[in-house]
């Protein structure tokens, strides 16, 4: 038998006075338990490391089980169960060692002194005891074996079999004493160096965090992304941490939204948690249905009578040939059919919700029921100036389904009102034409605004001003991020694209043909698709040069038809995601303002014009540059992308002067 000093022991963990670890404000819970139990039962560290582990690394895992297997065994002392605590600290592969199991079994009752018998010899050493000239076959040999050995070894391996499983019986009742004594459940009053270990503590601790209340309330604020406001605290560690959370919802009496543990993306529109209804009472406080009402399109669901089946402005049921019955199922066959881009969809989709919302809470009325009065009201009263504030304007850049979130930012100018009435006239004659409404309310309202044709004079940039804008960027070793800058500003003014148009492209969409006459590739990009007229725009060849140079510095094919499919043009500076239409915009802005600074010295006029610069500027540049060197007004419009030659024209010719 192996001796109990030549056992491998765990590695020890430092004690101070009074024989408690160095972790005495560590709470056990009962994941700590149940995490223990399997590492008793042999289940594979790497299931139990997914499953109960609070460590995203699976080397913390290893060392809290040996944490957790001292601090059990010191308890159990401390109870006067010195069994239980040998018992806990035995491995899973101990049990199949007659040693330990005597080491156990010596602690209540007396080992036995009797002389053991001679142990059964295996196959091998009875064949040469028995056999050494190999005269008996395979199977007579076997035979030979079963008939001398028939009791000894079954008897042998019962009792190491039935030792075995009381050992692990008494175990777990050991480990269910110690979890009915010592297990707690979180409070939102505790603090959160007593759950989590110090390493993690400190890094909550030096984000302003004291308690679970408000590592609760981070949460509920910053939704599933609250890791960005914890200094070293990545997405795997606050998922685990988040899982946790929900797992103790009941003690911590808190529910998480869905929105706290998941983007917003992946969840489904009529998700249980973003669903709000319109309460039937009219008479409601502004802060009551504020929270309850005020929700996105998506999420709003009136009451039967308010829902438009009953609309007193429906037209004939047997001649609508929408498939909807309801104002919001109207709205969204609209949509689907009017929006032809995302840019449009959402503006269509912002003045409906608006309309939906005012006529649902302030009027009581179905959608389907506004008459040509109401329309007016909307229009030149709340629009005006939405009341009650709390009710209608909130601060931008906030979520949608987030319960701050409010259809307005502020009073409307008559530009934006005039927008609104043309949008929702449209609506509603769409619905007239499909036979879901009588009549158009909106088709009396005058233009709130004269109509001013587009000027774009004083948003381009001057041929020189692109000049020096290019320059400003240029440098003898530009690092990935200059070198995306001068992509995206390239780019942006070759081809006249919206910024959601560049901040999508993608190396798919670049066509290479082969020049004969010059012996060289001709790189064109393909813009368009669902909704949008395929369009196929050159790209010159200094710019393809410098995407080459800029593929290559993130560390893909200089060729784009060598990269993987989907590979994005634009990334952000780490290269690691797609840069998206709020960072284009960013990135351009901050161009902009640098080179109007270093302009401020030779031109202050034009350093000022430079540094109002935007995105946009750039696709009217392109448009008043390309006019002015010649080209047709019929081949702009395919290249801008323009479903109406109009809107082309208004572009003037650009002044031949500096």
């Amino acid at each position: 038998m192996q001796h109990p000093s030549k056992l491998r022991r765990p590695a020890p963990v430092s004690l101070i006075d009074d024989d408690v670890p160095v972790r005495p404000l560590q709470r056990l819970t009962r994941e700590d338990f149940a995490l223990y139990r399997g590492y008793l039962d042999g289940v594979a560290l790497e299931q139990l490391h997914a499953r109960y582990s609070p460590y995203a690394d699976l080397r913390r895992t290893r060392t809290h089980l040996a944490w957790l297997r001292d601090a059990l065994s010191i308890a159990a002392r401390r109870a006067q169960d010195p069994t239980a605590a040998r018992l806990l600290r035995l491995r899973p592969g101990s049990l199949n060692r007659t040693g330990d199991e005597d080491e156990v079994a010596s602690t209540t009752s007396a080992r036995k002194s009797a002389t053991p018998a001679r142990p059964t010899p295996d196959l091998e050493t009875f064949r040469a005891e028995t056999d050494p000239d190999g005269f008996y076959s395979e199977a007579e040999l076997l035979e030979l074996y079963a008939s001398a050995f028939p009791i000894e070894r079954g008897q042998h391996e019962n009792k190491r079999r039935s030792r075995r499983q009381r050992l692990r019986e008494r175990q777990a009742a050991a480990l269910a004493r110690l979890e009915a004594t010592l297990a707690e459940l979180p409070d939102p009053s505790h603090a959160l160096d007593t759950w989590f270990e110090p390493a993690l503590a400190k890094r909550l601790e030096a984000a302003g965090l004291t308690s679970l209340a408000d590592l609760l309330a981070l949460i509920e604020r910053y939704r599933w992304r609250w890791y960005v406001q914890v200094p070293r605290i990545g997405p795997k560690t606050a998922a685990r941490i988040s899982t946790w959370l929900v797992a103790n919802a009941q003690s911590l009496r808190h529910e998480f939204s869905v929105l706290a543990l998941m983007p917003r993306r992946k969840v489904p529109a009529d998700h249980a948690d973003l669903v709000r209804s319109v309460p039937r009472d009219c008479h409601v406080e502004a802060s009551d249905i504020s929270a309850t009402v005020v929700a996105p399109l998506e999420a709003l669901r009136p009451p039967s009578e308010l829902d438009g089946r009953a609309g007193t402005n429906r037209g004939s049921k047997s001649d609508n040939r929408l498939p909807a019955s309801s104002d919001l199922a109207a709205i969204r066959k609209w949509l689907a059919a009017r929006a032809r881009s995302e840019h449009t969809r959402r503006a269509y989709r912002r003045e409906a919700e608006r309309l939906v919302l005012w006529a649902l809470i302030e009027k009581r009325k179905a959608f389907s029921s506004l008459t040509a009065q109401d329309a007016g009201e909307y229009l030149d009263s709340f629009l005006k100036d939405p009341q009650p504030a709390k009710r209608w304007v909130g601060e931008r850049r906030v979520e949608r389904f987030d319960v701050a979130w409010r259809p307005f930012d502020g009073r409307l100018s008559e530009r934006s009102r005039e927008t609104s009435r043309s949008i929702l006239r449209a609506l509603c004659a769409w619905l007239v034409d499909a036979r879901y409404l009588a009549t158009n309310p909106f088709s009396a309202q005058q233009p709130i605004c004269p109509y001013e044709p587009f000027d774009s004079t004083g948003r381009t940039l001057t041929r020189e001003q692109w000049s020096f804008l290019l320059a400003s960027v240029e440098c003898v070793s530009p690092s990935v991020r200059e070198r995306r800058d001068q992509c995206a500003l390239l780019l942006a003014y070759t081809t006249g694209l919206r910024r959601a148009e560049l901040a999508s492209l993608t190396v798919d969409q670049l066509s290479c043909e082969r020049e004969i006459s010059r012996h060289s590739d001709a790189w064109n990009l393909i813009v368009g698709g669902p909704g949008r007229d395929v369009r196929t725009l050159p790209i010159p060849a200094s710019v393809m040069t410098a995407l080459h140079e800029y593929l290559s510095d993130r560390g893909l094919p200089s060729d784009p038809r060598a990269c993987p499919q989907g590979t994005p043009l634009l990334t952000d500076a780490r290269g690691a995601r797609p840069l998206t239409a709020h960072g284009l915009t960013y990135v351009l802005k901050k161009l902009f303002e640098r080179a109007a600074a270093k302009l401020m010295v030779k031109d202050s006029a034009a350093a000022e014009h430079l540094g109002r610069a935007t995105t946009h500027w750039l696709r009217h540049s392109y448009a008043i540059h390309a006019l002015d060197s010649g080209v047709e007004r019929r081949d702009l419009q395919g290249s801008l992308g323009h479903a109406r030659l109009a809107t082309t024209a208004a572009y003037p010719l650009a002044k031949r002067t500096c």
